[in-house]
């Protein structure tokens, strides 16, 4: 029974001592900005109907991720792109501009035919588009459409150099109700 009890003591006291090195280690690292962020592209299928504006919104609306540097094992250093997942929820196409094209460039831009346009393809300066949704579903008449998750997936950009990057839903109805967001690269050299 003694032996039991050392060998309890034993591995508490391990387990404390490794538990603090690891608080002591999240706290150092946790002002310093992520690698890679994953983002809602939409919020969700279950809040997807045509006409439905709370589902055109990418969230968060306002996020930056670093550029790192990582080292080889032949001890050169290599740049590690920052990474942004967005988690595109249903019929949704993002499209992520280079620096400095902004929201009122975007929208003035947005063809004014009649009937108007699905897309905005606004096609200048573009650093990135995502998978293209292909073409909608045809929604019944009836209160609650069926729902598809054939659409839903993950469209990930890296990101080399830093800069504000605008990202939009080149869904015109999407882009129109708000769906923008902006992804702030920097390198974590100069990341303090």
């Amino acid at each position: 029974m003694k032996g039991l009890r050392a060998v309890a003591v034993a591995v508490s006291v391990l387990a404390l001592s490794m538990s603090a090195h690891t608080v002591k280690a999240a706290g150092k690292d946790k002002d310093k900005t992520p690698s890679h962020i994953v983002v809602a592209f939409g919020t969700g299928l279950n809040n997807s109907q045509p006409g439905n504006t709370p589902n055109h919104h990418i969230l968060p609306q306002e996020f930056k991720v670093a550029i790192t540097h990582a080292r080889k094992l032949d001890g050169t250093v290599v740049t590690v792109p920052a990474t942004v997942n967005f988690i595109v929820s249903g019929f949704h196409w993002p499209w992520v501009y280079k620096p400095g094209v902004t929201v009122e460039e975007v929208q003035a831009h947005i063809p004014t035919t009649t009937p108007p346009p699905l897309f905005i393809n606004y096609d200048v300066d573009v650093f990135a588009k995502g998978v293209f949704p292909g073409t909608p579903p045809l929604f019944t008449d009836t209160p609650i459409s069926p729902v598809s998750g054939a659409q839903n997936r993950t469209d990930s950009f890296a990101f080399s150099t830093p800069g504000k990057y605008l990202v939009i839903c080149n869904v015109r109805p999407h882009f129109l109700d708000g769906m923008y967001a902006w992804v702030t690269v920097v390198d974590d050299d100069d990341d303090n």
